[in-house]
């Protein structure tokens, strides 16, 4: 099996920790394929940075699907980011991190929390949540205040910060699970999980193992409406340079 996990901003070193991440899911002779997006920003942390990031981001898979023959995609940002035209455009099984994370958590516990690396970042995901039909099951949406690069190499600073969020969800927001809602966060959840005792996911992970589970099964996203082929011809739709 040939995964591609995709980083939607353009920093090499959130791909480095994406990939570590995903590789410790993988089943022994799963292929990991890295790639970020050729342009945008290196930190995807407003509805700015998602929009302007996409674009790039899309026409990257679509030339990689059709070189390297991935049997999946998983899209590593915890948010939009085109998850909905990359499943529209591609005719394998496409996965977000998101909410591939928010359907397993509520699986573990009667509600989760999401906590990300920004405040600012906050609306955003409560925003998310609610899209992908998961508000009744989220107990809050916090923060540390981070940037994702600084979240994926300050590891030390990092888990501290995490560490004090994660127990007041567990006191305060009386959660059961926590999900780390951003690819810079991966690494951090068994320590925390140990810390909290609550599970406590790497989105990256959940995203890996529902991605095998679908390849495993022969199931990809229906492509009946919501996820129908664009009408136009793909050639048609340009990015300027």
């Amino acid at each position: 099996m040939k995964l591609l996990t995709v980083n939607p901003n353009i920093s090499e070193i959130v791909l480095e920790v994406i990939v570590q991440s995903a590789r410790r899911a993988a089943q022994p002779g799963t292929q990991i394929i890295g790639l970020h997006s050729p342009r945008g920003t290196r930190n995807i942390d407003s509805s700015y940075g998602d929009y302007m990031s996409a674009p790039y981001m899309i026409e990257a898979v679509r030339a990689n699907v059709a070189s390297n023959k991935p049997d999946a995609v998983v899209l590593c940002g915890f948010g939009n980011v085109g998850i909905f035209a990359l499943k529209e455009v591609l005719d394998i099984p496409v996965v977000s991190i998101s909410e591939a994370s928010m359907a397993m958590a509520c699986l573990l516990g009667h509600r989760f929390s999401t906590l990300t690396m920004l405040e600012q970042f906050v609306p955003y995901q409560q925003d998310i949540v609610r899209l992908y039909g998961f508000e009744a099951k989220c107990a809050s949406v916090r923060a540390i205040n981070v940037n994702v690069e600084r979240a994926a190499v300050e590891r030390e600073r990092t888990l501290a910060d995490l560490t004090q969020q994660v127990l007041a969800i567990v006191e305060q927001d009386r959660a059961e699970v926590v999900i780390l809602a951003c690819a810079g966060l991966c690494g951090y959840d068994q320590a925390l999980s140990e810390r909290a005792g609550i599970p406590v996911i790497d989105p990256v992970v959940a995203g890996v193992k529902m991605a095998e589970c679908f390849v495993s099964m022969g199931l990809k996203q229906s492509k009946l409406r919501k996820f129908r082929s664009p009408p136009q011809p793909l050639a048609d739709y340009h990015l300027q340079n």
